[in-house]
């Protein structure tokens, strides 16, 4: 059984527009995305958060432990809502979003609200943790908790703009967040937001060794992923297909790299 990847931060259910006008609620949030993506890859995964003791969280819940997701740690919050987001797409199937319920319960997340980290295992969590308190504090507590025993964090920034009030608080959390990573996943955009720089193999490399990240990779969409790990840039294409809806693209991504760095063991220190 490959070591277990705990994914940490928000259960959403998104609101998708159909034809007739009416609104799709369907299981996902970043995190909880990855979390099923690991598991349906044969992986072990187990989510911490808070959802709302509302119909909502009753589907998150219900969803990943069908999923087979450890739901041990998902916890329900008596006076927050859960996470709720309309989901908007274009004609290219690129998506837009906006949260429709502020605060949310996974923001309040506790430091009691996290397991007892084991040698080998895993985190993985977004941006979005880091973006109010106590859900802030815990997710750094976790990161630096699971280090200190022997494990591994995975971060995939995911940032959502119009969650951060103050864009020199995000830039702190996201260095701080950097500072704790073994693996980080970037989009362009935000690796220009956190490097400021054009993108080229000798930044991204620069990037890596400033934050001692063992692996960093950079997608580019239909253009594949620039990744440099320990030192050495590889180019991946993309794969062509026919996009309908971007949504999750990059979850599936950070699930089957996650994956497969358990699996093969190739981050270490």
């Amino acid at each position: 059984m490959s070591a277990k990847v705990w994914v940490l931060g928000d259960a959403v259910v998104d609101l998708l527009p159909e034809s007739d006008g009416r609104l799709l609620p369907c299981p996902g949030g970043a995190p909880a995305n990855v979390a099923v993506g690991i598991a349906r890859l044969g992986g072990t995964s187990g989510f911490i958060g808070r959802v709302g003791d509302d119909p909502f969280g009753a589907l998150m819940q219900r969803t990943l432990l069908t999923e087979g997701v450890d739901i041990t740690y998902l916890k329900q919050d008596e006076w927050h809502r859960t996470s709720t987001v309309l989901v908007d797409l274009n004609d290219q199937g690129e998506r837009s979003f906006t949260f429709m319920v502020r605060p949310s319960a996974d923001l309040f997340l506790e430091t009691t609200d996290l397991p007892c980290w084991r040698h080998g295992e895993w985190l993985h969590l977004c941006s979005i943790a880091l973006s109010a308190e106590p859900s802030r504090t815990s997710a750094f507590t976790a990161m630096t908790a699971i280090r200190h025993a022997g494990g591994f964090v995975s971060f995939d920034p995911n940032i959502r703009e119009d969650l951060w009030q103050d864009e020199h608080l995000l830039r702190l959390c996201l260095r701080q967040a950097l500072q704790l990573a073994d693996v980080v996943k970037l989009s362009e955009e935000e690796w220009r937001l956190i490097s400021g720089k054009t993108q080229n193999d000798r930044d991204i490399c620069a990037l890596a060794k400033e934050y001692e990240i063992a692996m960093l990779l950079v997608t580019k969409g239909a253009e594949g992923v620039v990744v440099c790990y320990r030192g050495q840039v590889h180019h991946f294409a993309g794969m062509s297909v026919n996009c309908v809806d971007s949504t999750g693209a990059g979850d599936a991504f950070v699930a089957g790299v996650t994956h497969r760095s358990v699996l093969y063991g190739i981050i270490y220190r």
